[in-house]
């Protein structure tokens, strides 16, 4: 009995102690234990392009991002380690939505331990109090609060770590306040500029729930393409291709076969069986189906027969490979100009639309990567019938050849997301179900139809020596069946 009592009586100590406090060599830790960092970086994580740095010790200019952007580019982001060492500096990184936070210093001579939860635990801080501070960290809201963001790294590597871990508590230190970017109206800069109906799709998902919801006895047949192409300098397409699917969403009452109607000029092409290519026809490249999916009729009459499973369903999967039977639905075509008497150059972006009157974009977005010593740019338009988006920019003199041609620019990105309009141009013309014995009582079903295209990878090059560079990796980005 006693000893029982006496373990009762140690359990109630350990309870009573048992709050989780802050390791003392965490808590001890002051802010010139991390003057190893030489630099805390911000990049865009789809194109590897630097949105901001700040730099506290000598470390060669550029060094860091250069050898992280190339490991990043040979390994990819699944088989790089969030620590690692190459070519003498160590690296710690986060992916947190479309950017990269980066710290790096140059790698001690003597092996000492390194604490990789410490970096990784100071970069996770950052972003949440960045986060706190401008609702939305991505390439987008960091660059509009550029100044915001550096002010914020100097004061959280330089004094902050382990004493800040919200805005609130850095806030009175600051001079700069967040500023959050609008979404832009559909009468905006793309109406104007490129000729393409743009809405705001974004802001309809986020603030309905009416269109997750679907019509009772209703059957929704969609058409969805990615697309790759890679362009010259004059807007001619080097190489196209793309990844499509034919998915249906069935909330019929009483499963029933759907017969569904493709194009009546559509032609197969496969390793097995050939139909050969037919000018102005609809193309499509060795189809996978689904095992509910009849394809019986589809060589002679274009037709599916499905017997729909519940939920959603990916009927058909195809590919396209042939640049002269894919529509391109935007093309950009890019000039430099320099400006008499001036450091300045006018960089030119012409986008021309090329789908069809009734395809709607809900948004259209264009990188360009500058050189590397290009201080500032600025986006100038002057009125509602200009087509081009003007960039001037000022630009440092380079040793080399003092003077900045085309070819120094890009690649240039475009991502875009277009309804009504099919790159490969398949559409479903009609659907209905199989006869069955009428009933008079019965409901009949609701058939709905969607088709839309995405860019996958969309590029612009200026260098004519890289084009069977980008085609070969154009090939490895598309999906495959």
């Amino acid at each position: 009995m006693t000893t029982l009592i006496n373990m009762q009586e140690h359990n109630t100590d350990i309870n009573q102690d048992s709050e989780w406090k802050r390791p003392d060599t965490l808590s001890h830790l002051k802010a010139h234990t991390l003057t190893r960092i030489s630099e805390v970086m911000i990049l865009d994580s789809q194109c590897g392009l630097l949105v901001l740095k700040r730099s506290l010790q000598n470390l060669p200019h550029r060094k860091a991002f250069e050898v992280f952007s190339k490991q990043m580019k040979l390994l990819g982001q699944k088989c790089l380690n969030p620590y690692f060492r190459c070519e003498g500096v160590d690296f710690f990184y986060l992916c947190k939505n479309d950017i990269y936070l980066v710290a790096a210093f140059v790698s001690p001579e003597s092996d000492d331990a390194i604490s990789v939860v410490l970096y990784l635990d100071l970069l996770q801080r950052l972003y949440d109090i960045m986060k706190d501070c401008i609702g939305t960290v991505n390439e987008a809201y960091v660059t509009v609060n550029r100044m915001l963001i550096f002010e914020l790294l100097d004061e959280v590597v330089n004094s902050g770590y382990c004493f800040v871990s919200s805005y609130a508590e850095v806030k009175p230190h600051l001079t700069f306040e967040p500023i959050r970017p609008t979404i832009p109206q559909p009468d905006d800069l793309a109406s104007r500029f490129f000729g393409i109906t743009v809405g705001d799709g974004a802001r309809l998902q986020a603030g309905s729930t009416e269109l997750k919801s679907k019509a009772p006895n209703s059957a929704y047949i969609n058409i969805v393409e990615e697309l790759s192409a890679v362009f010259s300098p004059n807007g001619e397409v080097r190489s196209a291709e793309l990844w499509g699917k034919l998915t249906l969403i069935s909330t019929l009452d009483q499963p029933c076969p759907i017969f569904i109607q493709l194009n009546s000029d559509l032609v197969i092409l496969t390793s097995k069986c050939n139909e050969g290519q037919v000018a102005g026809a609809v193309h499509i490249d060795n189809p996978s189906f689904h095992p509910s999916v009849d394809t019986s009729l589809l060589v002679k009459k274009k037709v599916l027969r499905v017997l729909p499973p519940p939920d959603q369903t990916r009927l058909m999967v195809y590919t396209l490979s042939d640049s002269a039977c894919i529509h391109i639905p935007v093309v950009l075509i890019p000039s430099l100009m320099p400006i008499d008497d001036s450091r300045d150059y006018k960089f030119s972006l012409r986008l021309i639309n090329q789908a069809e009157s009734r395809a709607r974009a809900s948004y259209i977005r264009v990188k360009v990567k500058l050189p590397s010593w290009v201080t500032s740019f600025t986006f100038l338009y002057s009125g509602f019938e200009n087509i081009k988006a003007l960039f001037t920019y000022t630009s440092l003199i380079n040793p080399k050849d003092k003077s900045i041609n085309l070819s120094d620019i890009g690649p240039i990105s475009i991502a875009f997301y277009m309804t009504q309009f099919s790159a490969s141009g398949l559409v479903v013309n009609m659907a209905k179900m199989e006869t069955q014995s009428p009933d008079p009582l019965s409901v009949p079903p609701n058939f709905f139809f969607g088709v839309s295209t995405k860019a996958a990878s969309y590029i612009a090059l200026v260098k004519k020596q890289n084009y069977s560079k980008y085609q070969d990796s154009v090939r490895k980005e598309i999906k495959s069946p």
